[in-house]
This record gives C-alpha cells, sequence and structure tokens, in this order.
C-alpha cells in the first residue's frame, strides 16, 4: 500500500515539475509574440491568420535551427574542408534545414493555433469596438501553459523518444 502512494506522489510530483517546466518556458515564447506583434499585425492585413503565424514560426524556427546545427558543425567544417567543400556542405545543409525547418513549423502552427483558440475563448466578451486591442498577459501565459502542458504530457506519454528522433533529424 505504501508503494502504491508512493507511485501517486511521484506522478503527482512529475505533474507539477512539469507544470513549473511550460510555466517557465512560456515566458520566452511570450516574450516573443510582444516582440512580434507588429510584425504579424503587417502580415495578418496582407495574409491570413494562419499563412501570417506559419511565416513567422517559420522565420524564428529557421533561426534556431540554423543555430543548433551550425554552432556545432562550425569546428567539423573548419577542420576538414577547403572553401569549396565547405560552401557546399553549407548550402546542402541550408536547403536541408529549409525542409526539416518546414516540418518543424507546420506542427508548431498546430500548437500555435490551440494556444490561439485557448486565448479567444478566455477573453472576456465586449460590447465596445476598441480602437486598439492590447494582448492580455496574463490570458495569454496561461493559454501557452496549458498547451505546453498538455503537448509535453502528450509527447512523454505516447511518444517518449520524439526528442530523440528530432535530434537524429536534425543532425543526421
Amino acid at each position: 500500500m505504501v508503494g502504491f502512494f508512493a507511485t501517486i506522489i511521484n506522478y503527482v510530483w512529475v505533474f507539477i515539475k512539469l507544470f513549473i517546466l511550460c510555466a517557465v518556458l512560456s515566458i520566452p515564447i511570450l516574450g516573443l509574440v510582444y516582440f512580434f506583434k507588429n510584425f504579424f499585425k503587417k502580415l495578418n492585413k496582407k495574409y491570413s491568420f494562419v499563412l501570417s503565424l506559419f511565416i513567422i514560426i517559420f522565420i524564428l524556427n529557421y533561426i534556431v535551427l540554423l543555430l543548433l546545427y551550425f554552432i556545432p558543425a562550425i569546428s567539423k567544417l573548419v577542420a576538414e574542408y577547403n572553401f569549396l567543400d565547405g560552401l557546399l556542405f553549407v548550402l546542402f545543409h541550408i536547403a536541408r534545414l529549409i525542409l526539416i525547418n518546414a516540418l518543424f513549423s507546420g506542427i508548431l502552427l498546430i500548437i500555435g493555433m490551440f494556444i490561439s483558440l485557448l486565448y479567444d475563448s478566455n477573453k472576456p466578451k465586449t460590447k465596445k469596438k476598441k480602437a486598439k486591442e492590447e494582448i492580455s498577459f496574463l490570458n495569454l501565459w496561461k493559454s501557452i501553459t496549458i498547451v505546453l502542458v498538455v503537448v509535453f504530457s502528450f509527447i512523454l506519454v505516447i511518444f517518449p523518444k520524439l526528442p530523440v528522433i528530432i535530434f537524429y533529424l536534425l543532425y543526421m
């Protein structure tokens, strides 16, 4: 019986740690939302919401993937290749990372749509149309945290090897 309660307490503790991790991880995402708010509004005037969100996710994700891939690869690049081979190496992997980024951006777009859906459902209903609608920090933070908890729980339970597969896809 003691083992049963220890297991239950362990699962609760893991869920609490997961919630805290997601709450902390949502702060940089929230900062990116505030930083790219005006760029998103400009894109949203030209394109649909989904396409505007995809473009922003694609750009940000591509920068992160380039940094994740080329920072460890620079030492190999400098030590083993001449200029032409190094240039071909970089161009090949930039093209490969564009395809990988399209895959990751599609996945992150779905997560972003769930965050937007949850954020819009938590907005207070007002009758007046405001000239300038501001983003609610607390509602957006709660929406991002809840969606991240659900996504990470899903990954941990259903696809526990997904982070390893992502790293293999990135560095193969």
